[in-house]
């Protein structure tokens, strides 16, 4: 598994798209709130059925799948640095073309999923494959997605009947010199914000639970950093465990 201690306060691939995202900028933000938690130790732990279908079936998939596939195919899922400031962790290492290339394993949870996903590829996929090509540095990364079914509690698992050969497909991508540069200058842009709220959370006031809620029962001023519009202007956080908050006037 990942080693929280090497990605400590960087910027991963699973979070580019969200790094790149137009249009208010509260996504981006959100992000380096994320991240800038992260670099004091602090992971926010989200899951969903479809993440922990993903997690529960990619070994699954390596074996039944990609080793069929690739020669000298390697489990990693260990992070990589790219530079100082963000990384990448494939899923897997393989062997093409006497190079060391990455190959990420996705496995939707439905057939409409799948077939959507395998007709047109997230931009949060090819951009995290291309981080994992800028961390191994590598000209071509792959993408595999898997289709298998989910279980569900309290009913006999069983498979989909279509054979494997029509349950997976295998997308190549070229490192794309554009988009390279795109995500190296938001890493770049974003580490000065991210330092900054690292500081600030730092100097945070610190609140037990306890005087917490009857402050914020008394006058409801505490809200989530995530939801002020320049949490880098706020001049006062407060932290109650591992939450930070400020407040309004």
């Amino acid at each position: 598994m990942i080693t929280d201690e090497k990605r400590k306060g960087r910027f991963t691939a699973s979070g580019i798209t969200r790094l790149l995202a137009e249009g208010t900028g509260k996504t981006r933000i959100n992000y380096i709130i994320e991240v800038a938690k992260n670099g004091l130790g602090i992971r926010d732990e989200f899951s969903t059925s479809d993440t922990r279908h993903g997690i529960n079936n990619q070994i699954n998939a390596f074996d039944f799948v990609v080793k069929n596939n690739f020669d000298h195919a390697k489990w990693a899922d260990e992070y990589m640095p790219i530079n100082d400031d963000c990384g990448a962790s494939p899923d897997v290492l393989v062997a093409y073309d006497n190079n060391v290339c990455p190959l990420d394993i996705k496995c939707p949870t439905t057939i409409d999923n799948y077939i959507k996903q395998i007709a047109d590829t997230k931009n949060q996929y090819y951009y995290q494959v291309q981080m994992q090509m800028m961390a191994t540095d590598a000209e071509i990364g792959f993408l595999c997605y898997y289709l298998t079914k989910p279980e569900v509690f309290g009913v006999e698992w069983k498979e989909y009947p279509m054979p494997i050969e029509d349950r997976f497909k295998i997308n190549t991508f070229h490192r794309n010199p554009e988009a390279v540069d795109r995500i190296l200058k938001a890493v770049e842009d974003a580490v000065p914000l991210r330092d900054i709220l690292i500081k600030k959370m730092e100097d945070a006031i610190l609140l037990d639970e306890i005087e917490y809620f009857y402050e914020q029962k008394k006058h409801m001023k505490f809200r989530d950093i995530g939801y002020s519009s320049n949490p880098f202007n706020v001049k006062e956080y407060y932290r109650v465990g591992d939450d930070f908050y400020y407040k309004v006037a």
